[in-house]
């Protein structure tokens, strides 16, 4: 499967065995440079292959990528069927399809939906990871600093 053969490469640092057939029908690259060191300590690198070992493992998972109205990965910005490619989602990076907000300054775009939940949660939390977001959003499109629905 492809779990297992990404947890493999992750000792050899090489991707030429994986196998990429779940992969398929999306736009996700094959050929990719794994870094030569870790970003994350060894104990988490051990959780998160033995989760990774655990789903894979577990009848009750699908091993199926979720797809959207075009029948396409939901995640790809290419639609395989008519290699039509999406604007990405500035929040969430997948394809903003319809609904969508415009940052003026920029030709950065949002889905919606995802934009509305955005603004929800910071006006609701106040948390210092959507005030972050927010900042970098500034910064990349000029957003306002009191962001507000998107009812169009």
């Amino acid at each position: 499967s492809s779990v297992s053969s990404g947890i493999n490469a992750e000792y050899g640092g090489n991707t030429d065995m994986l196998d990429h057939s779940d992969f398929a029908d999306t736009d996700i690259p094959y050929d990719i440079m794994l870094p030569e060191d870790h970003s994350i300590q060894e104990d988490e690198r051990e959780e998160a292959k033995e989760w990774v070992l655990a789903v894979s493992m577990d009848q009750r998972v699908q091993q199926v990528l979720n797809t959207d109205e075009r029948g396409c990965y939901e995640a790809s910005l290419i639609n395989i069927h008519t290699s039509v490619t999406s604007p990405q989602c500035i929040l969430t990076g997948y394809p903003v399809l319809r609904g969508e907000v415009v940052f003026r300054n920029s030709s950065r775009v949002a889905n919606k939906d995802d934009w509305n939940v955005y603004v929800m949660a910071r006006k609701v939390t106040h948390s210092v990871e959507c005030q972050d977001v927010l900042s970098y959003l500034q910064q990349l499109t000029g957003a306002p600093s009191n962001p507000s629905y998107s009812f169009q």
